[in-house]
Order: structure tokens, then sequence, then C-alpha cells
């Protein structure tokens, strides 16, 4: 709350406090009289010495971080911040964590690709570089799985189009990485189709699997490309063995977005970057069914 003191005199800047607690910030009329509203100078420093330290405190809740100013926004510094904290800290206080962000203004969309999926790259950056241990880059990643699968029901999707088709999702045979693959299924499964994830398949496993049931679209995930090579004959003896003699077949990961090239070496139909790259790629691969129904 803010007034204008009727009296003469240069303008006091110093707040005072109110009895209800509010601050109150006087002052008084210029000299020239031909306003009672601070000058622009003063505005600003009344913003930048009082305003928005005391907003930042107000939101902050007692916390010892600094939130930056593009609120809408994960900055580099709470990124990595973020990535270290998944190995040290819960759950519990990991949400948090994101919960403070989505108060500031962060999409769910924003959490799961400015600093979940980001944040798994660095923990892989950091063990590659000995940094931290096998250990830890697990315990990391298994928090931040947790974490996808808590928002998971806040993701808005458009465009989906899965009308309850089947989808099979899984590594690459041998690829470890899986947290880019969860958030691929969430992603199809809000779009609304039927998803079944099996990280840990074999070959021989997805071969059983794809002759019992009926899918519509087969999905693999790829970090690492020396798992190009024995990809390309499973695609193929997928294709054969499928219940569905049409099923398409999408590919994604960092294998594939270093070169997209290898998206038909592989034998696959289509690729995408990320998640909602995937579902709209997939729906344009069953468009043309839509239109001929």
């Amino acid at each position: 709350m803010a007034y204008v003191n009727r009296a003469g005199g240069a303008p006091d800047r110093t707040p005072k406090s109110s009895g209800d607690g509010d601050n109150v910030v006087r002052f008084r009329r210029s000299e020239s009289g031909l306003s009672g509203v601070p000058s622009p100078i003063d505005l600003a420093q009344l913003i930048e010495g009082e305003i928005i330290p005391r907003l930042l405190a107000a939101h902050q809740n007692g916390r010892s971080e600094v939130i930056p100013m593009n609120l809408g926004v994960v900055v580099p510094a709470e990124l990595e911040s973020f990535a270290h904290q998944t190995m040290t800290l819960d759950l519990s206080a990991l949400v948090d964590q994101v919960e403070m962000l989505v108060r500031r203004g962060v999409s769910v969309e924003g959490i799961y690709f400015e600093l979940l999926s980001p944040a798994a790259k660095l923990l892989g950056e950091w063990w590659e570089q000995d940094i931290c241990t096998f250990a830890d880059v697990t315990v990391g990643l298994c928090r931040l799985q947790q974490l996808v699968y808590e928002y998971a029901d806040r993701v808005h999707v458009e465009g989906g189009g899965g009308d309850g088709r089947t989808a099979l999702f899984a590594l690459t045979p041998g690829d470890q990485h899986s947290l880019g693959l969860i958030m691929v299924v969430e992603y199809f499964r809000q779009a609304g189709w039927r998803t079944i994830c099996m990280p840990d398949a074999t070959a021989q496993d997805l071969e059983d699997v794809v002759q019992t049931e009926r899918f519509d679209l087969i999905g693999f995930s790829m970090a690492n490309e020396r798992w190009l090579e024995p990809l390309t004959p499973l695609i193929s003896r997928l294709r054969a063995v499928s219940r569905n003699a049409s099923v398409r077949v999408m590919v994604g990961g960092r294998a594939f977005a270093e070169n997209p090239d290898r998206v038909a070496m592989v034998g696959a139909d289509q690729t995408a970057g990320d998640a909602r790259e995937a579902v709209l790629a997939a729906a344009r691969l069953f468009a043309p069914q839509h239109s001929a129904a």
C-alpha cells in the first residue's frame, strides 16, 4: 500500500510499517506542485530496492536459492543444481523443487523437456567424465523416472490421434538409457494410445510379444550408436513375424538425432526429436488410414 503525503518537500522513500503489516512507502508532493505521483527515478529505485527483493523473499518461502527473473524457464544453474540433487535428495524433496518451478510459471512440458530430460543427460555426461559413480547416476535416474510418473497426468497433448491404437515401446536391446523412452510412453498414453513398455526386453522377448499381440506401432529408443547394427535385422524380423503386416516402426534418441539418415538405414518409418514430436509424427503416419476410412 502506498500514499502521497500532501505536505510539501522532497520525496521521503523510507519504508514505513503500517499496523496491518503492509509496507507503506511515503512520497511528498514535489516542490513544483505538478503531481503527487513519484518521479520515474523514484519508482525505479522503489521497485529495485524494495518491491523486487520482498517479492523474491516471499516467493522463496525461506529458501536460500535466488529465483531468476525469467520465471517461466529453467536456467542452466538451476538445471545443474537439480541434477546434483537427484542423487542426494528423496522424491518428496525433489517434488517440492519441481512444484516451486511450476508455481513460478514453468509448464509441465517445460519440466519434462527443460529439466528432467536435460538432467538425465547431465548425469550421463558426469558419469562418462568420472564426476560421479554409476551408483549415484542410477539413483538420480530412478528419481527422474519417478518424477516423470508423478507429473504424467498433468501433461496436455494436442493432436495425438491415438484412437485406442496399441504401441509397443522398447530400448534397443543392449541400450540402458530409458528415461526418454518413459517420457514417450507417457505422452502416447495421454494422446489416447494403449501403450506397452518393455525397456529390458531382449530381441527374442520382442519377437514373442509381437507374435502374441497385435500392435499398430513399434517404437525404439537408442542413445548409443553402437547398437545400430543389431537393430536393423531386429526391425526386419519384427515386421516379418508381427500379427499386423502393416505395423509401423519409429525410432528416436540421441543416435538418430545426431544422424537422421540412420532412420532409413535401420528400416524404420519415422523418427522424432522428443516425446511431443513423436506423438505428432505417429499421428501423421496413420493419417492416410483416417482419410481412407
